[in-house]
């Protein structure tokens, strides 16, 4: 296919978005249900974290697939442990005591994310059906494993005291390393000793080995949900610690090939846990290199099998990757950092315009910058794009195969949050 007809089917299959803000307006997104289908997961991206513009299209969208497209789940790069305590709070119509502010304060989430939760909450007072929201994430960014192992401390106690003899071991060993994301856990692992970190990888495993051995009993006594759930729990902090050592190994230039998928593992394994256990259907928002569904190659190096790749290959039709990006404005770049707050610092970086054989710059050359296009069908040849925006780079990758679909926006920002 030569690049006039490429261009030609792109023109004549772009939906132009009127607004990227949360307006009540519907109308543009009228043939999105024609491109889903019946999928099952729709996956909704960002090629950097921290844009308000992002999240203020996504609420639109999400707003969209929960009123017209009966989707109930909205899934986030959130910890699973902490995912649990913020639907209690969207399920809580009564109370406002605790304020989804609180719940969300250990990291500086866009203050459009936590607007989208509060509608989320006020949706269900009048809903007949209500959405869920749940995390999908190790604990607290791969940051801490204390959120998950409080509640695991509290199940064992009941279930299995005698399990003390290794919860006391990753309680002492967690308390040195707890932090707020993978790079600042991955530097804590440096003030530790080698003894203690083998035996928090050893404990934890003995931990999950035991409460396996004794399936039956705790089934029995909680029900197979209640077992499933902390087994799942359990499991994930020991992917962070995994995750940890991976980040450590590749900030110090010692990175094993994959490594990092890791955390891509857990949370697939996440997205399939929930769309079994509610059976409903699920809106999954996370960074454009999660939801992919090809590997994330940086030359020769193989960084990470993601999540998209995992949930494609499990769900095929039922999982569709939308993947966001920008023309130009400003992106959050991300450099590793352990003299700040969450062990990365934050570079508020203007955007250079889009390079060749990019995504974007074959929508920015044809006037077509807000708006989305969906892959299916799309005539394939030499001239396919063959890089995307990642933060404030770019990586390769053969874009009409790793997503189903892009949105582009003309202009990006870093929210306030940060930039404050």
């Amino acid at each position: 296919m030569d690049k006039v007809n490429l261009i030609e089917w792109i023109k004549n299959n772009f939906i132009h978005l009127s607004t990227n803000s949360r307006e009540d307006s519907f109308e543009d997104l009228k043939d999105l249900p024609d491109i889903i289908g019946n999928a099952r997961v729709i996956a909704l991206g960002e090629n950097s974290h921290f844009i308000k513009e992002f999240c203020e299209l996504r609420h639109r969208i999400i707003r969209f697939l929960i009123e017209k497209c009966d989707f109930k789940i909205h899934a986030m790069e959130f910890g699973f442990s902490e995912g649990m305590e913020v639907n209690q709070w969207i399920q809580d119509h009564g109370s406002e005591e605790r304020r989804i502010e609180d719940l969300l304060n250990h990291f500086p989430y866009p203050f459009q994310i936590r607007e989208t939760l509060k509608w989320i909450r006020n949706y269900n007072k009048t809903s007949k059906s209500s959405v869920n929201f749940v995390g999908i994430d190790i604990p607290r960014n791969g940051g801490s494993l204390l959120p998950t192992l409080e509640i695991l401390n509290e199940f064992f106690l009941s279930a299995d005291p005698e399990a003390s003899i290794f919860i006391s071991d990753i309680y002492r060993i967690a308390k040195n390393i707890d932090g707020y994301s993978t790079a600042q856990s991955a530097f804590f692992l440096n003030q530790i000793s080698e003894e203690d970190k083998h035996l928090l990888t050893a404990q934890i495993n003995r931990l999950v080995y035991r409460l396996e051995a004794l399936a039956p009993q705790h089934i029995s006594r909680y029900g197979e949900s209640k077992f499933k759930t902390i087994l799942h729990l359990l499991k994930s902090i020991g992917y962070l610690d995994y995750n940890s050592h991976a980040m450590n190994r590749l900030i110090s230039g010692k990175g094993l090939s994959g490594d990092m998928g890791v955390r891509d593992k857990f949370m697939a394994d996440s997205v399939l846990w929930h769309l079994k256990e509610n059976n409903s259907k699920i809106i999954l928002v996370a960074h454009n290199a999660h939801i992919q569904k090809l590997p994330i190659q940086y030359g020769d190096f193989l960084s990470c099998l993601p999540m998209g790749q995992r949930l494609a290959n499990e769900l095929g039709d039922d999982y569709i990757a939308f993947g966001l990006t920008s023309i130009e404005g400003h992106t959050a770049a991300l450099y590793p950092d352990e003299n700040y707050n969450f062990g990365f610092r934050i570079e508020n970086t203007k955007l250079t315009k889009p390079i060749e054989e990019s995504i974007e710059k074959i929508l920015d050359d044809n006037q077509l910058q807000n708006g989305i296009l969906s892959f299916r069908d799309i005539p394939r040849g030499s001239n396919d794009p063959k890089r995307i925006r990642f933060d404030s780079e770019y990586i390769e990758t053969s874009v009409f195969d790793a997503f189903d679909g892009m949105i582009q926006i003309p202009i990006s920002s870093v929210s306030n949050e940060i930039i404050n």
